[in-house]
């Protein structure tokens, strides 16, 4: 989703409000169940990790904050799999 995200949205799409939100939403949901995710080697959030790093330093203020929470539930739940 997060290579999606990037190949189709550009910058200002990426860090609108709207987009933003639903973008860190997708993120969310896809990782909610790592196990779900197959084959085994796209259970780790690479490209997600680096889409919301470029996030982070294109936002601030609660947008950025809503980036912060999205990578620490990443970072929780890919740890949960093992």
């Amino acid at each position: 989703m997060a290579l999606a995200a990037i190949q189709s949205l550009s910058d200002d799409e990426l860090t609108s409000p709207q987009t933003l939100e639903e973008v860190l939403l997708i993120l969310r949901y896809a990782y909610a169940c790592p196990r779900c995710v197959e084959p085994q080697s796209n259970r780790e959030p690479r490209v997600a990790l680096l889409l919301l790093e470029h996030l982070h330093n294109k936002t601030h203020g609660k947008m950025q904050a809503s980036v912060d929470e999205t990578k620490d539930i990443i970072m929780q739940q890919g740890h949960s799999v093992e």
